[in-house]
């Protein structure tokens, strides 16, 4: 195959058992065939209705190499307890990061941070855990003017992966993909 990776979105586990089932057998045709796994955990709390995302996410999650997330969405999502508090601190992420690294085995976890200041501004920032080299990084935090707030965090996870797979180094990948989740922010559509 000449496929670089998997990218996986909690989104699709959400939608119903077959979409789970056909992520479940892409992961496994991408591991036979050595080829990393990617999973953004994507919470959407109406999707999933009164269902617990945790018997099927974490599977999901020993399977990623790059796991990407919030902490509202790893707390809810993969049963690992976060700060709680809103906006977190650098010290608390890289707590939550390393615990699920130690949890589900994931190489490197990118938790992202949206601070709602109003309704037309927001804060954003994102950090990396990166367990190969046991390193972690968080990148600048962008206050933005918000022109639509959907898709920021899907570009962060589309610009991180290339990023990567360009052999960008994490610290700069991280600070690549959070640059480009802000901008998205202020654009429309």
């Amino acid at each position: 195959s000449n496929a670089s990776g998997l990218h996986l979105s909690g989104v699709s586990a959400a939608l119903g058992d077959a979409p789970y089932a056909a992520m479940r057998a892409a992961v496994a045709a991408a591991r036979a065939a050595k080829i990393p796994v990617s999973l953004d955990l994507n919470h959407r709390p109406a999707l999933w209705g009164a269902r617990d995302p945790r018997p099927l996410m974490q599977p999901l999650a020993a399977e990623a190499a790059l796991l990407i997330g919030n902490p509202g969405a790893i707390e809810r999502m993969l049963g690992i307890e976060t700060a709680g508090a809103w906006p977190e601190t650098a010290d608390a992420v890289e707590s939550t990061a390393r615990a699920v690294h130690e949890t589900f085995g994931c190489s490197r976890v990118a938790i992202t941070q949206r601070e709602i200041l109003s309704a037309s501004e927001h804060g954003w920032q994102a950090h990396l855990l990166d367990s190969t080299t046991g390193s972690f990084w968080s990148a600048r935090r962008y206050q933005v003017q918000l022109v639509d707030r959907v898709g920021g965090g899907d570009s962060f996870a589309a610009a991180l992966l290339h990023a990567l797979r360009m052999h960008m180094t994490p610290d700069d990948a991280l600070h690549f993909a959070t640059a480009a989740g802000a901008l998205k922010l202020t654009i429309a559509g």
